[in-house]
């Protein structure tokens, strides 16, 4: 079996500066930090915000700081952050890792950053490197260890936690070898927390995992020689290593997808798709008579439920989402509740919308058929692996920001990237909820 760990290390090692880095890369890494920072402050009415706070607030001060204010030793703030950035769930998705990865990645580098006392640089490295690292890992265990029920965001989050946290803190980069055999044996997260506050915290418990194998590392602990194999076995995972052929010379991580919609990422296909048919509709509701959607047979069991009763399963109703997009509704709210009088004309509108599993469809597409009331069809078909330029991306983060944060907030955050400014940025992060 090739050897992971050091895999790792020397594409830490290769790519320690930033200069050996690709710019897109890091660029790319900036949007990625800009969207992380919307959804971890639009968190701030999400009931774990309170529960969090208090948990990380009883392991005294530290150096790294809270969102929504206040400090906290390392692991505990990657813990507190990793979770509220993942409370919405309308944090980015890497399809090949089948994962959440700048919600795990960003708290682990920016608490061990800010503990090891580096700069706006080093955190955003340790960021990027992380990132790939679990993508990779993403890729090594594959599908077989998604569909038997681990959480991606959680396992191979903890191994890009763990790099992250190593660059950013600026350790000496042969720590990633023990470290990764440490967190190794702290990496767990199930799907069949999904649906509770659990899920979220898998990507906090990631995060803080992967700062804790690094500081272990630091102390000169060291896990066994073969825990990868007996992860991969225990946690079925692929036999394939072809994931790591290519690292350090092409990034991956690059094709991540950024979630202009605050519910299943495996419902965006289909809403950009509806959006795109009725771009010329005056009025959607009095034309449209039938959609049908088709998506691939794995997205069935996580996202179509027919009839949602809760604002969670609001969020993985294909059914649910069309009709509000049909209906003109906001995406970036995705509460029935929140849609005042559109809200209530939902469930008659539901009735309109059907859903099917085909084959043909890749993972990342929705083929969607709108029948019109004059017997017109029209079929649009919609992949977020088709790549977005930088520009589009930034536009639709900017207009995600001013609808979940403000567009103030949202402005200034992106200067303090943009400017490598990481007092502004934490100051940002750290504004106590209103």
């Amino acid at each position: 079996m090739m050897d992971i760990p050091k895999r790792l290390t020397d594409f830490v090692d290769h790519h320690w500066q930033a200069s050996a880095i690709p710019a897109a890369s890091l660029d790319l890494m900036r949007l990625c930090l800009l969207d992380w920072a919307i959804v971890a402050r639009g968190a701030v009415d999400d009931g774990l915000r309170e529960p969090m706070a208090a948990h990380a607030q009883a392991a005294g001060p530290g150096r790294a700081a809270l969102l929504f204010g206040g400090t906290a030793p390392a692991r505990s703030a990657a813990l507190h952050n990793g979770t509220l950035s993942h409370a919405l769930d309308f944090d980015d998705t890497h399809f090949g890792h089948i994962g959440h990865v700048s919600t795990v990645v960003i708290p682990a580098a920016l608490a061990a950053g800010q503990a090891g006392g580096s700069g706006f640089d080093d955190i955003l490295i340790g960021a990027r490197l992380g990132a790939e690292a679990a993508t990779r890992v993403g890729l090594w265990l594959g599908r077989s260890h998604y569909q038997i029920g681990y959480h991606q965001t959680a396992t191979s989050g903890a191994f890009g936690a763990t790099v992250a946290a190593i660059r950013a803190a600026r350790h000496d980069p042969q720590l990633i070898g023990p470290a990764t055999r440490i967190v190794a044996g702290l990496s767990s997260g199930l799907k069949a927390q999904f649906g509770t506050a659990m899920k979220p915290m898998n990507a906090g418990f990631a995060a803080a995992h992967g700062v804790e194998a690094a500081d272990l590392a630091a102390l000169g602990l060291d896990g066994s020689q073969d825990v990868m194999a007996a992860f991969a076995a225990t946690h079925h995972g692929a036999a394939d290593e072809s994931g790591f052929d290519t690292l350090g010379s092409d990034w991956i991580f690059d094709s991540v997808s950024h979630k202009f919609h605050a519910c299943c990422h495996g419902t965006h296909a289909a809403i950009e798709a509806i959006r795109e048919g009725i771009a010329d509709l005056g009025a959607p509701l009095d034309e449209v008579a039938q959609v049908e959607i088709q998506t691939h047979p794995r997205w069935m069991t996580v996202c179509n439920k027919p009839a949602p009763q809760t604002a969670l399963e609001e969020k993985f109703s294909y059914r649910f989402l069309a009709a509000l997009t049909l209906a003109g509704g906001s995406t970036m709210q995705v509460d029935a509740a929140k849609q005042g009088p559109l809200g209530a004309m939902l469930p008659q509108i539901l009735d309109r919308v059907g859903v099917t599993a085909n084959e043909d469809v890749s993972e990342t597409a929705t083929r969607v058929t709108l029948t019109l009331y004059n017997g017109e069809t029209r079929e649009i078909t919609h992949d977020l692996a088709t790549p977005l330029s930088y520009e589009t991306r930034l536009a639709r983060l900017t207009e995600k920001g001013q609808e979940t944060i403000g567009p103030e907030p949202t402005q200034a955050l992106w200067e303090a990237i943009q400017g490598g400014d990481l007092d502004g940025f934490v100051t940002l992060l750290t504004q106590p909820a209103a």
